[in-house]
């Protein structure tokens, strides 16, 4: 996937820390791959705010949890003579439904299996989960698989099918304030160690819609838009684990938000931008004084100026450069993309 995007001629960065510590006008889609942790409340304001207020585009890419078939994972290690059980699923969806909450998303606890096609593109979704809140508007595309939870087996059993295939919403799109949005079941499409196929055609169409408004045909039919949305009730959504110590292996449950060293200088061993900070003043050498308080944008004087739109015909900076954004990547770890120049010092690229 890295390949793929740099062949593109987009520009990745990787982010260790908080969602509160980076600038989202400096960039164009926060890009979130099978994620396992869980969110400090600072930053699912943040998110929000940079999406709807900033036009920071997201794109999510999750993957199943279901606590029942977790729990049925569990076996005797002779190694250590103990008891291993999976702490989450391929990803921790009650955290990322706490994250997309704010947007009327949320994902379900399905493990999904099958092939499907979308586009004239032939996929294979292993192991997916399905998406169970969207709202009125936005764009659901949805397709007939096999569920393998422990509650869908069962109820393939009870149907005497055997093979039961329903149609499972997968893929949703949605415009909400100034930025997008589009959130997918898998990420075993985007890891090579993984990968049955990949979904990389899917992804740039994803990331054309999130970066800069271009709006494939086919991803933005008709057919899919949703007249009502998508709706479940609280106590259908995946829960938490109540049997495991979660903080035990966690970087935000019982620790202190921080800007660790992969952020920018200015703010290391803060909360991160327009949060209560310390060392308000840190610089570079011969490099401005930057006031957090008021967030990146102050350095610059077009700081309240509205980021560039882009068109097909013109979707990079003043050079012809492009970029992408921020991804979060399977590391744990977000990786970045600038949508303009980040850092005093950037290894130059040819134009696309």
């Amino acid at each position: 996937m890295f390949n793929m995007l740099r062949d593109a001629g987009y520009y990745i960065e990787t982010l260790g820390s908080p969602l509160t510590c980076f600038d989202a006008s400096q960039y164009g889609t926060l890009l979130m791959v099978d994620l396992e942790d869980e969110y400090f409340q600072e930053e699912i304001e943040k998110l929000r705010d940079d999406v709807i207020n900033t036009g920071l585009g997201l794109a999510v890419f999750a993957e199943w949890y279901n606590v029942d078939t977790m729990v049925k994972m569990r076996f005797f290690d002779d190694n250590t003579r103990s008891w291993w059980t999976p702490v989450t699923g391929g990803a921790n969806i009650p955290a990322l439904n706490d994250l997309l909450a704010p947007f009327g998303i949320a994902f379900g606890d399905k493990i999904l299996n099958g092939d499907f096609s979308i586009d004239d593109e032939q996929s294979r979704y292993a192991s997916g989960t399905d998406i169970v809140r969207f709202p009125r508007g936005g764009y659901v595309h949805s397709f007939p698989f096999l569920d393998s939870s422990e509650s869908g087996a069962t109820q393939n059993l009870l149907l005497n099918s055997g093979m039961n295939k329903v149609d499972s919403p997968i893929l949703g799109l949605l415009e909400v304030g100034e930025g997008r949005i589009a959130v997918y079941g898998d990420s075993n499409c985007l890891d090579s160690s993984h990968m049955v196929t990949n979904c990389y055609r899917l992804l740039r169409k994803i990331l054309d819609f999130t970066g800069s408004n271009i709006k494939d045909p086919v991803l933005f039919s008709k057919s899919v838009k949703q007249d009502m949305p998508l709706y479940e009730d609280d106590n259908h959504l995946s829960s938490r684990r109540t049997d495991v110590n979660f903080s035990m292996y966690s970087a935000v449950l019982g620790k202190d938000l921080i800007c660790r060293t992969d952020s920018r200088f200015e703010v290391w061993g803060t909360k991160g931008y327009n949060l209560h900070i310390r060392g308000r003043n840190r610089k570079l050498p011969g490099y401005d004084v930057i006031d957090l308080g008021r967030g990146l944008n102050s350095t610059i004087d077009t700081s309240n100026s509205r980021r560039p739109k882009f068109t097909e015909k013109n979707k990079g900076d003043y050079f012809g450069n492009r970029y992408l954004g921020l991804l979060f990547w399977q590391l744990d770890v977000p990786e970045l993309v600038a949508s303009q120049w980040l850092v005093p010092a950037v290894i130059a690229i040819t134009g696309w």
